[in-house]
């Protein structure tokens, strides 16, 4: 019995060490926000030596240097077993993003924790206790790749890209524009089919007809609902649904997936005696750099300049 306990005790540790923080707590497994445009950022900016982020939970603001605060996103947002170049390119997308996204706040604080809106961090506290007895070896290993990359950031034509990210594609990244709109050359769709070797890329969710008429009240009110009320599903080149009728009204695809907490929008369907059954692959909005993927790539020997070259087409890391 004593064996038992312990090899459940082993598994769920592993688990907690190899899902990204913003996977296990975010429905969405990313930023649920397009990132800031139209904003040109001198990259002289980029040198900024304390950070100031603001806790959500708290409403505490607290200043850090930037080595401490990339640290803190990697912590959060990528597993600290990943291969030490995919965490490399974290740390350098991370410092980029923040670049992006600081110079749209005003006042006491450059950028939040709130992964919904710019992206997670932890305290190195948080990420001990995270880490458990591997906390010594985790930290030192971020520490180095954090130190080794400090101040690159990702550039396109010379200004700071939005260097969005997620935890596993659907086999090909998203191409920004068919999601968000707006104009990201360099978020176009990439090959990422190594997602699929995942553990976590396939996972299911069931809903009865009362619990999904319950779960898209807000979208359509029906009364009484026989058969299949899901028809009409239009889907990106990569994959992702961008609408679906649900007993004759028209729903967007991200409304959809927050609706029924789905982990990413490509997934199937099948209607079965007043279930329906989803299939969902991948984590997270599909765009920019596979956490996943990223892993992969290092594993295959491929540096963290070139991960984020993959991912991020046409840019350049300076």
């Amino acid at each position: 019995m004593k064996t038992v306990y312990l090899t459940a005790f082993m598994v769920i540790a592993v688990l907690m060490l190899t899902i990204p923080l913003s996977a296990n707590a975010d429905i969405n497994g990313d930023k649920a926000e397009p990132p800031t445009q139209q904003v040109i950022v001198p990259l002289d900016t980029a040198e900024k030596t304390e950070i100031r982020v603001k806790l959500t939970a708290s409403g505490e603001i607290i200043t850090l240097s930037a080595e401490d605060y990339i640290f803190g996103v990697v912590a959060a947002e990528m597993p600290a077993l990943y291969e030490e170049e995919a965490l490399k390119a974290q740390a350098v997308a991370a410092y980029t993003y923040y670049i992006k996204k600081s110079v749209s706040k005003n006042g006491d604080y450059d950028i939040t924790d709130d992964y919904t809106v710019d992206q997670a961090f932890i305290t190195p506290e948080k990420a001990r206790e995270k880490w458990g007895e591997e906390a010594e070896k985790y930290e030192k290993k971020l520490r180095d790749c954090v130190k080794s990359v400090l101040y690159k950031k990702v550039t396109y034509k010379g200004e700071p890209a939005s260097t969005v990210y997620h935890a596993i594609s659907s086999g090909k990244t998203e191409k920004a524009a068919d999601i968000w709109g707006g104009d990201y050359p360099y978020l176009i769709s990439v090959d990422s089919s190594f997602d699929k070797l995942s553990g976590s890329y396939l996972s299911t969710a069931k809903f009865t007809t009362d619990q999904l008429k319950e779960r898209l009240k807000s979208f359509v009110s029906v009364t009484e609902a026989t058969g299949n009320g899901i028809a009409d599903i239009k889907r990106t080149e990569a994959g992702s649904v961008t609408s679906l009728t649900v007993w004759g009204k028209s729903i967007g695809g991200i409304d959809f997936r927050k609706a029924l907490e789905l982990r990413s929008a490509d997934f199937d369907v099948e209607y079965k005696e007043g279930v329906y059954t989803f299939t969902v692959r991948g984590y997270g909005h599909g765009i920019g750099m596979s956490q996943n993927g990223a892993n992969y790539l290092a594993q295959q020997g491929k540096s963290y300049e070139e991960i984020l070259l993959h991912y991020y087409s046409g840019c350049t890391v300076e």
